[in-house]
């Protein structure tokens, strides 16, 4: 099995106009076979309900068609998941899990299996990087105890992680790291919300999420991602997926990115905005693709 961890990213941007109401895209390819979707804030709403259960409906409804794989794809960890998940009491679990944005699981009767040659590498990788970078820690650790209010913290991907204050103060910190890390080019920084920790440039969800749909036999024109924060961006590309969709309470980068990348943003929060996208994007066969202008179920 080939990770394909070693060759840099190439972003590949569609032309294709893009709007909140983005007409269907045709499936092809052999027609749609993968999901993958972030956790929380795309699927999982932030008070612990059970997710939405248009999304698993939805699933269903395409697996009676065919086999379609379902992907999620976390900051979690990997066990923090699968707790998550059971506590959830989700009706479906995935086929495949990527865990702190670059391990990759596989679910066997709701146990997780890890992909012994890719996380094997992923390890050593990181190690080695780790290893090599060592005075950047103190520069960020000094700036974040003098300058910020933010906690330092032991992170279970990365040898610092930090929980800002607030999404300003998140700001101020990634403004800082910016110049500092131009100096450890494999070195980067990843941000979900008020949360970061630090990973190696060519380990992230995109890379994942094509290394999985690799081994499958899955092209990107058969693959559909869903995400909603900044450590999401790097899955939300034409590189590895032909429909990009996001919920209602996405960030606006995010929001960005999706449509330029010629994708759907659904007017919903959470799972029921990524299921309404994706109705949008990837209607089933002889559905209606109108985007209904419903109330959101929740205030963003």
């Amino acid at each position: 099995m080939d990770s394909s961890a070693g060759d840099a990213p190439e972003m590949l941007v569609s032309r294709r106009a893009s709007s909140k109401t983005a007409g269907p895209i045709p499936a092809d390819d052999g027609g749609f076979r993968l999901i993958c979707t972030d956790f929380d804030g795309t699927l999982a709403e932030p008070d612990g309900r059970p997710i939405a259960s248009s999304f698993f409906k939805r699933l269903r409804a395409w697996r009676k068609l065919g086999r379609v794989y379902w992907v999620i794809n976390t900051g979690r960890t990997q066990e923090n998941l699968t707790a998550e998940l059971a506590r959830r009491q989700v009706p479906i679990w995935p086929d495949w899990a990527v865990a702190i944005e670059r391990e990759i699981w596989i679910y066997r009767n709701r146990r997780a299996v890890g992909w012994f040659e890719w996380n094997r590498k992923c390890e050593l990788m990181h190690t080695q990087l780790f290893a090599s970078v060592g005075p950047v820690w103190k520069l960020i650790e000094d700036f974040v105890a003098r300058h910020t209010g933010a906690e330092l913290v032991a992170d279970a991907g990365s040898p610092l992680g930090i929980i800002a204050q607030s999404e300003d103060e998140a700001d101020e910190i990634s403004a800082y790291m910016e110049p500092v890390l131009a100096n450890w080019p494999m070195l980067v920084a990843v941000r979900n919300s008020i949360y970061f920790r630090f990973s190696h440039k060519f380990y992230h969800k995109g890379a994942c999420l094509e290394a999985i749909s690799q081994n499958l036999g899955i092209t990107p024109n058969q693959v559909l991602v869903a995400g909603d924060h900044l450590n999401d961006l790097p899955m939300l590309d034409r590189r590895y997926a032909r429909y990009i969709v996001g919920p209602a309470n996405s960030v606006d980068e995010v929001k960005a990115r999706i449509f330029s990348q010629g994708g759907c943003i659904g007017t919903r929060n959470y799972a029921e905005g990524v299921v309404e996208a994706w109705e949008q994007l990837l209607p089933m066969p002889g559905a209606s693709t109108e985007l209904k202008n419903q109330p959101r179920s929740d205030a963003v």
